[in-house]
């Protein structure tokens, strides 16, 4: 027999419903996100059902559902991960009452029941994707403590105290070595054939290829190139008018952020440095594209060419991107 467990995810906690190979809830609880909590948690579900096999369902939930995966992974329980797109659609398509963590959670089990969403393998570059997002968060942090600083200036009407300006230097001061620290340690985290490899792509430098690295972890997951496109979220929206099928010219932006901020860094140095990229960039300003548009065009190429490189092993040549 086979219970599934479904998990409802959010930093402080997981809802957690049990259901049988019916469907039926046989329990409720909550328990705290943290690893140990967890481990625990699972091992004394698997000692209630010793003659069943308990599998597990969770929400794909930025990082806080990475925590359950550690500790799956370290009892050797089955867990499957579902894009939240499912889950809303199928949010949608549930007339129910009040929405509630419980009722979210039993949903995601009947899921996991009927097979939804991808078996979770241990990713290789867990620490790289955690240290990418800390970076770019900081950098955002930065960019906002630069606007309020200025704006603070400009209400004063006059120079800061030196109280004032020692807080704001130390402030960016401690943002700059936090960054610092951040990037050597993601460098050291992704050292490989793979990251040398990327590096040779015009645009792509240590950063940007460890950033690559910890958000796809493992490309033979995507088995199609309009797949690796999607899950940067750069491909574009779709809309339908009766048999109709017209494209409306955004981006669906439904994957990883990180991964296509990134990648539009890329294109921005490649399509100034590299003939073939300002070519691609060229083309789409001369049909009369934005400047954001022809970038996005540069970083959907140069994400193609990624994946070229990271299955062949090969180091960039213009060969390469010309028939990718």
């Amino acid at each position: 027999m086979v219970f599934f467990l479904g998990c409802d995810v959010c930093k402080s906690k997981l809802d957690v419903s049990l259901v049988n190979e019916q469907g039926i809830e046989q329990w409720y609880d909550t328990v705290p996100n943290d690893v140990v909590e967890l481990a625990g948690f699972l091992a004394n579900v698997q000692g209630n059902y010793p003659d069943a096999e308990i599998q597990c369902t969770v929400e794909s939930t930025g990082t806080y559902h990475y925590p359950l995966l550690e500790a799956v992974t370290a009892l050797g329980v089955p867990c499957r991960v579902i894009n939240p797109i499912i889950t809303r659609q199928q949010i949608k398509a549930t007339v129910r009452g009040k929405k509630t963590d419980r009722t979210d959670a039993l949903m995601i089990a009947r899921l996991g029941l009927r097979g939804e969403g991808r078996l979770y393998v241990p990713e290789p570059y867990v620490a790289a994707k955690a240290l990418v997002r800390s970076v770019q968060k900081l950098g955002q942090l930065n960019g906002s403590f630069a606007r309020h600083e200025t704006h603070l200036a400009e209400q004063a009407r006059a120079e800061l105290s030196l109280i004032a300006v020692d807080l704001l230097c130390g402030i960016r001061t401690a943002i700059a070595a936090a960054r610092k620290q951040l990037y050597a340690e993601l460098n050291t985290s992704v050292q490989g054939e793979t990251f040398r490899l990327l590096q040779t792509i015009p645009g792509i430098g240590p950063y940007v290829a460890a950033s690559i690295i910890g958000e796809l972890q493992n490309m033979e997951r995507f088995t199609k190139a309009n797949r690796l496109v999607a899950y940067a979220g750069l491909d574009l929206k779709i809309k339908q008018s009766g048999h109709t099928l017209n494209s409306t010219g955004h981006l669906t932006k439904r994957g990883s952020s990180y991964l296509r901020r990134s990648l539009f860094i890329a294109a921005s140095v490649a399509r100034q440095y590299d003939p073939y990229f300002k070519s691609i960039y060229d083309k789409k300003r001369n049909e009369g594209k934005s400047y954001t548009t022809a970038t996005i065009a540069v970083a959907r190429k140069l994400l193609l060419i990624v994946r070229s490189i990271w299955l062949s092993g090969e180091a960039y040549d213009v060969k390469i991107a010309m028939r990718g």
